[in-house]
């Protein structure tokens, strides 16, 4: 798997995009700061662009530089859920907000950490279709897909936006 992990960052480095197995649904991601890539997601999922994508970190390292601040209720649910399958929306630090999940599986974890930075990220799938749980029911293209199995939940992250008061569940 090492050698899977090497490639997809290689071609994450080079502005490429990868398909990647989670713990909830199979995910197509690239470097979270690169945008022509980003639109290249958009448009291999046919997403409408004022869905955006999350943002994929390996560690609270990455999470603290892209947040403005975290609530305590958030940083509650981080502590007892992450890694894992919930995404928080909280005021990103460059402005406007931001979703983020620390997802829990060792390839896309690794692949981050290698990498060196987070991941823009959604499901792997077109847009309002089913998201995929294996890789047999991809039915989108990227420059890798990474076989790591069956996912686990086989659902989507639940969503919780804590720019909210109180906070809302939003999937």
């Amino acid at each position: 798997m090492q050698k899977q992990i090497n490639k997809a960052v290689e071609i994450l480095t080079k502005g490429g995009v990868i398909i990647f197995p989670t713990e909830t649904v199979y995910g197509i991601g690239c470097a979270y700061d690169d945008q022509k890539a980003i639109d290249r997601i958009y448009e291999i999922k046919k997403r409408p662009k004022d869905k955006p994508l999350q943002i994929l970190v390996a560690d609270k390292k990455q999470l603290d530089e892209l947040v403005a601040e975290i609530p305590k209720e958030a940083r509650e649910l981080i502590d007892k859920n992450w890694p894992g399958p919930v995404t928080i929306i909280v005021a990103a630090s460059r402005g406007g907000t931001i979703g983020i999940r620390m997802p829990d599986h060792p390839i896309v974890l690794q692949i981050i950490k290698e990498l060196g930075k987070p991941l823009a990220a959604t499901s792997a799938n077109i847009s309002g279709e089913p998201a995929p749980t294996s890789v047999d029911e991809i039915k989108i293209q990227a420059d890798l897909i990474i076989d790591g199995g069956s996912c686990k939940f086989k659902k989507a992250s639940q969503i919780i936006d804590f720019t909210k008061k109180p906070p809302q569940k939003i999937r």
